[in-house]
Order: C-alpha cells, then structure tokens, then sequence
C-alpha cells in the first residue's frame, strides 16, 4: 500500500494535479501496468480521477470514498457543510488563502477548537467518531498537516477542485466503486449519484446506512469480501486517508 502525501506534492507554482500525477509515477515506476488499485478519499477523489484517466494502462480499479464529485454536476453546495469554505475559494480565492492561513493559526493555538467548528454541521454519525478519543487524534494530526503544515498546497488543491474538472471523468476506463454513507453532511448522496451517474464504465454503488463522511472509511473493503481489509481494520483507513 502506498499512500502519497498530496497537499506536500511540488512546488508552490505547481498545478496541484500534475504534481500529484508526478508523485504518482515516482512512487509507482516498479509496479506493473494493469495491476494498480487506486483508492481516492474526499477532495481525494478528484485526484484519484485525474490519475486514472491519465494513466489507464497502469490502472486496474479504482475505488472512491465519500467522494467531493465536480460541483458542476448539480446543485450540490446548499447540502455541502464545506458550503462556505468552496464559495469563497470559487469567489475570492485572496480572501481563502487567508481563511486557510488563519486555520493554520487555529490550528497550532486552539486545535480542539477548530476541529469542533469543522465538525458543527457534520452530523451524529462524525459526532460520535470524535468522541473516540484515537479516531480524534488522527484527524486532529491530518488537520494540523493540511492546515499548519501544508497550507499552501491545501489551498492549491481546493481551487483545482471548485474549478469545472467533469470532463475527465469520461476518460476513466477501469471499473469504479463508490463507498458512500447515507448521513454524509460534507458529499450529499446526490453528488455521489450524479458522479456514478457521469462515469462511463463499470460503477458499483457501495451506500452505508447511518454513516458519515469519515465513519464510511471504518467499513471500506478494498477486496471482494464483507469485512473491511486488514490494514483498514478500525482507524487503519482513516490513518491512511488523513
């Protein structure tokens, strides 16, 4: 399993999916064409897209978690809890560099804080994975990485993601399966649809009643069995995902 670090790829000039893409060829030069399984979490998810229609000779599968689809295919942002923070990076993108400075700032000062902010619109099902005091300290370690870390590539990579990126999705040749929970309050079941609906392929729908945008990650089996994989056993996917 190998498992790039996204928001850390290139250089702060850098397209964020070409950097990705890069870092995609450099950690994957030894494995063989045909034999890649491609797992894509969130905003992942966009990036897992560009890599399969850029590379589909080297991709077998790919999988999509809680999946932030284009927001072009529908009316989608009133549903989103991310709603404000995508407005604005659509809208005034100086105004969400600043944003994004001032989490990074939060995030060192006030981490608990913050976290409880981002997570206010989330629902029960998040709710009750932050009251597990591992599953909270995983996603407090990601938002310190994406936030105090990386925030720069953070932000390039939410600006890719407002922008229009549906076209790639037709290029996308090997079969797709989508794991989505019902009570997602950041992907609404609508989007996740509408991107099974766009994709060309193969699509198997996985939809997991009462769970939410990072609960979904504990149920996620990369295999053809009804028990999550090994390494995504309780936290495992979340750890790999944040």
């Amino acid at each position: 399993m190998i498992a790039p670090d996204l928001f850390a790829a290139g250089t702060p000039g850098d397209d964020p999916i070409e950097a990705a893409t890069a870092q995609f060829d450099s950690l994957t030069q030894k494995l063989p064409d045909g034999g890649i399984h491609l797992v894509g979490f969130s905003i992942g998810a966009m990036v897992a897209a560009h890599i399969a229609a850029a590379r589909p000779e080297r991709i077998n599968r790919l999988t999509l978690v809680s999946p932030a689809a284009p927001l072009q295919l529908g009316n989608f942002l009133p549903q989103m809890a991310g709603q404000p923070v995508f407005r604005l990076a659509a809208r005034h993108p100086r105004l969400f560099s600043a944003l994004t400075y001032g989490q990074g700032v939060l995030t060192r000062a006030a981490p608990d804080f913050l976290m409880r902010r981002l997570f206010a619109n989330a629902g029960g099902a998040e709710h009750a994975l932050l009251e597990n005091p591992e599953a909270a300290e995983v996603i407090r370690k990601g938002l310190y990485h994406s936030f105090a870390q990386n925030p720069k590539g953070y932000a390039r990579m939410v600006r890719a993601y407002v922008r229009d990126w549906s076209p790639v999705l037709g290029a996308i040749s090997c079969p797709v399966d989508i794991w989505q929970g019902a009570a997602d309050r950041w992907v609404p079941l609508a989007m996740a649809q509408a991107l099974a609906d766009r994709l060309p392929g193969k699509v198997r729908m996985r939809l997991l009643e009462g769970s939410g945008h990072y609960s979904t990650l504990s149920h996620l089996n990369l295999g053809d069995t009804s028990t999550p994989s090994g390494k995504m056993r309780g936290f495992g996917a979340l750890r790999v995902a944040m």
